[in-house]
């Protein structure tokens, strides 16, 4: 009894110490911003790639907030965008440290596989309580964040026009959850989506000819099932590793898209939740999204 005591004060320590490590806070971040100001910071290039800092005031988050960008260096204008998002417990960076995104894409861009396009990397660290009290919260904040405000950060500073078949969004775990939700209710923002490790939330509908009623509605008139800027089924991927958690989730998901008649690529093989397996499927990823095909 006493040793499994001491396993579960462990695993709470441990906990712990993972969510105060997942919202600490560097002192750039602390900084002060207007909101009317848009802070850019060069971190340094890597081959083919700057990589870039970008801090704005989100209204809807009452504070700065920020993103990474990676732009490719072709001496051409970019017209394309694929924003990325991270997991719960993760930073931007993350996807820079573990899963390589810079080199891997680099590597893609020298071989001429994919289009160049600014891969945006978003900071999607929201406090748990509107996890916790999700259903208090039937718009939640990252749906505008994610799809008003760093898009239009992201089109103004790199000047990409609104038009769907130029813009994409994925990512792993809580940033695939989130990436699905946000093509959900903003299609005619997003022509293609990828959800790698997650799955859907509870009663989500799919694009459906008839949208259901919003349901309760927060503050500002939006609900569960509002559509902001409608638009067609997008092109979608999603992929689990047959050794993760959330596997049944996803695979229940793409069941329920083959129910639906909702064309999708479906992408599954052995490995966890973990960065190993996403780093399995991040080439074919961006192959989805971007490859150097005439453009879907």
């Amino acid at each position: 009894m006493k040793k499994m005591y001491g396993c579960v004060v462990l695993a709470v320590i441990v906990g712990a110490c993972t969510s105060l490590e997942r919202f600490k806070e560097e002192p750039w971040e602390k900084a002060p911003l207007r909101k009317d100001q848009i802070e850019v910071t060069r971190l340094g290039e890597q081959g083919n790639l700057t990589i870039e800092r970008v801090r704005f005031f989100s209204e809807e988050m009452n504070g700065p907030r920020f993103f990474l960008a990676l732009v490719p260096r072709t001496g051409k204008p970019l017209d394309e965008v694929f924003i990325l998002n991270h997991g719960w417990f993760d930073r931007p960076e993350s996807l820079l440290t573990h899963l390589k995104v810079d080199q891997t894409y680099g590597g893609l861009l020298a071989q001429g596989t994919v289009r160049p396009a600014v891969i945006i990397m978003p900071d999607v660290r929201f406090a748990d309580y509107y996890r916790r009290n999700a259903e208090k919260f039937p718009f939640p904040n990252y749906l505008t964040l994610m799809a008003e405000e760093i898009a239009r950060v992201v089109s103004q500073k790199y000047t990409i026009p609104f038009s769907r078949e130029r813009w994409g969004i994925g990512g792993f775990s809580f940033g695939g959850y989130l990436s699905l939700d946000v093509a959900r209710h903003y299609p005619g923002r997003f022509g293609s989506v990828s959800v790698v490790s997650s799955s859907q939330g509870n009663q989500w509908s799919f694009w459906p000819s008839v949208p259901p009623a919003p349901g309760p509605l927060d503050s500002k008139g939006r609900g569960k099932h509002t559509v902001i800027e409608a638009g067609p089924v997008p092109r979608i991927f999603l992929a689990c590793g047959t050794d993760d958690r959330l596997f049944r989730g996803a695979l229940a998901l793409h069941e329920e898209f083959n129910r639906l008649g909702i064309a999708h690529v479906w992408s599954t093989g052995p490995g966890g939740h973990t960065w190993e397996y996403w780093s399995s499927v991040l080439t074919p990823m961006l192959e989805f999204h971007l490859a150097a095909e005439e453009r879907r």
